[in-house]
């Protein structure tokens, strides 16, 4: 396969998250196993649900604390929803 610009820019995007510490090498290698001909977009998919997931937990964690007064135990449990969808 050719190498074209997107792809050079992605591998360049990719070892910058590897190298700020955002993706483990350990679980995208792991990730990179379950990737077959039945889900050839299997990583790709768990990036999109996981950014999806993530936005909507943080906007509504900052519209819960705009909220007077804030119901922590809402709070908490977004708190976990995003922790629990950003599982390292």
């Amino acid at each position: 396969m050719a190498s074209t610009p997107l792809r050079q820019q992605l591998s360049i995007m990719r070892q910058s998250l590897f190298d700020e510490g955002l993706l483990d090498h350990e679980q995208v290698s792991y990730l990179e196993t379950l990737e077959n001909e039945d889900d050839p977009d299997f990583i790709e998919n768990v990036f999109t649900l996981f950014l999806r997931d993530s936005t909507r937990y943080i906007d509504s964690i900052e519209k819960a604390l705009e909220t007077s007064p804030v119901d922590y135990p809402i709070m908490e449990r977004m708190m976990y929803g995003l922790k629990g969808s950003s599982a390292r």
